[in-house]
């Protein structure tokens, strides 16, 4: 007697893990607790040497009516991020793909905004993240520093910078662009590029809500932030992002501190006051995070991109 085959979803929810043992169940129970939600499924692809995505289980299909279409695909050997989505998005079933990192909360209604965000005429969509309430400053200064031109109250607009931490993507334009590329880091940057590149449309869209459970401390921001600035100069050498200037003449990359800083005090006093008032009083602890940054991507556009951290400091 032949299998039953079940329709595919609507909506096919990507989450690469790596160690995400203290974030993954959140990520997971808020995808449970959709309303209003179309047909979807998860795919969790992990990575990590131990078995933390037992929690993704626990946390999908708790006793009570309604169950999650879930799948966790184990890997054998670490993957970067962009690996690990490839993979998943090889294994999902729906036509269009998002992206979700495990230490992400979605909103309640993230896959009803996914859904009818599809035909409003972009290829790639991005969210607003946000900040849990009562973050530390490390963390505050950490997100501001990957994240601040998708806070919450920026105004929807085009735009190529479409953080994989939660994308909504065309299965078909992905596939036409063979996907993210195996680097550490910067691989959305590299794929965002690319299809940006190509002609394709491309909306940040704050309605579609996340929020970023942002690893607080100092020394793990710093020792993060050196291999983002790597990989950020590695994708300027090799992947002919915005800023060639920098890759004829690296010394320029002495000024991207002072650079980054005046923008994110700009940008803040624009769209967020309340980040804005935070930073007048921490931009030297930005100032000091952003020349860290700054010292990887100058080592990146002058040897191109990092090695992978050590596990103790590598959190996808």
């Amino acid at each position: 007697m032949a299998t039953e085959r079940r329709p595919p979803p609507e909506i096919s929810v990507v989450v690469p893990c790596w160690r995400s043992e203290t974030t993954i169940g959140r990520c997971i129970a808020a995808l449970r607790g959709q309303e209003s939600a179309p047909s979807f499924e998860v795919v969790v692809v992990d990575s990590s040497p131990d078995d933390g995505t037992s929690l993704a289980g626990r946390a999908a299909n708790p006793p009570g009516p309604r169950e999650l279409d879930l799948v966790v695909e184990r890997a054998a050997d670490r993957l970067f991020p962009g690996e690990a989505r490839n993979r998943g998005a090889a294994l999902a079933r729906a036509p269009w793909l998002l992206f979700l990192d495990s230490d992400c909360v979605a909103g309640s209604d993230l896959l009803a905004t996914a859904a009818r965000l599809r035909g409003s005429g972009a290829a790639v969509f991005g969210g607003s993240i946000a900040l849990p309430p009562g973050a530390p400053p490390s963390a505050r200064v950490r997100h501001l520093l990957e994240f601040k031109e998708s806070l919450p109250d920026v105004p929807a607009r085009d735009t190529w910078q479409i953080p994989s931490a939660c994308m909504l993507v065309d299965r078909s334009v992905f596939d036409l662009h063979g996907g993210f590329p195996a680097t550490r880091a910067s691989e959305d940057w590299l794929f965002d590029w690319e299809v940006w590149s190509a002609g394709h449309a491309m909306r940040f869209e704050p309605s579609l809500r996340v929020t970023h459970l942002t690893r607080p401390g100092w020394g793990p921001m710093a020792r993060y932030l050196r291999v983002l600035g790597r990989a950020s100069g590695a994708a300027r050498r090799h992947g002919g992002l915005p800023g060639q200037a920098l890759v004829r003449h690296p010394w320029l990359a002495a000024g991207l501190p002072f650079a980054r800083t005046a923008r994110a005090l700009a940008w803040c006093a624009r769209h967020s006051p309340r980040d804005f008032a935070f930073l007048l009083l921490a931009w030297p602890a930005y100032f000091a995070m952003a020349s860290i940054w700054a010292a990887g991507f100058r080592r990146g556009l002058v040897e191109g991109g990092p090695r992978p951290l050590a596990p103790a400091d590598d959190r996808a």
